[in-house]
């Protein structure tokens, strides 16, 4: 009887080690299957490539434009206001939206939210709207924002927003800061 007993938990044993191994190696093997994967037949997925890590810092064909965000304290000093901090948002996102904003793209939508078909209409159409009709309520939230942070008496509170467009040109690592255009928004 104890010879069984001992070869039923040796069989148990066995049947549990052997079922272990095999879930474990499924297991590795849908892990790894996938790295396996993306090293050899699609390069530039996982994680870095030296190829991607040893590129050049952008694309020198195509200028841009960036924009930056100021604003004037009520001790009268010019502080410059990282949106990204704001909002929490990610960059691209942050940038993106004044991009459209200044560019009135969400006047191109289909769905208008009705203060934007109401000032549409007004207008008459996209083309006779100024450039950046909606940028001052976007510049006063984000001031706003700003305020909210700091002690009602603080002299960091801002008075004023201002939104500064630059260009840079392309062709090379310099001329980075043409200055085109501003938008001031009084608090």
């Amino acid at each position: 009887m104890h010879d069984l007993a001992t070869r039923d938990l040796a069989v148990r044993q066995e049947t549990f080690a052997r079922r272990f191994r095999v879930r474990y190696t499924l297991l590795t093997i849908c892990i790894f299957l996938p790295l396996i994967w993306a090293f050899i037949g699609v390069r530039n997925v996982y994680p870095l490539t030296a190829w991607t890590v040893m590129m050049g810092g952008g694309d020198l064909q195509r200028g841009h434009r960036y924009f930056r965000l100021r604003g004037e304290t009520l001790s009268g000093e010019v502080v410059d206001i990282p949106a990204i901090k704001l909002t929490d948002a990610l960059s691209g996102r942050t940038w993106g939206l004044v991009i459209a904003t200044v560019d009135n793209r969400a006047f191109q939508l289909r769905s208008l939210h009705p203060d934007n078909a109401t000032l549409l209409a007004t207008a008459g159409d996209i083309g006779r709207l100024p450039r950046a009709a909606r940028l001052p309520e976007l510049l006063r939230a984000w001031a706003e924002i700003y305020n909210t942070r700091l002690p009602p008496s603080s002299p960091q509170r801002l008075k004023a927003v201002r939104l500064d467009a630059y260009r840079w040109i392309g062709q090379r690592y310099s001329d980075y800061d043409t200055f085109i255009e501003s938008w001031r928004q009084e608090l």
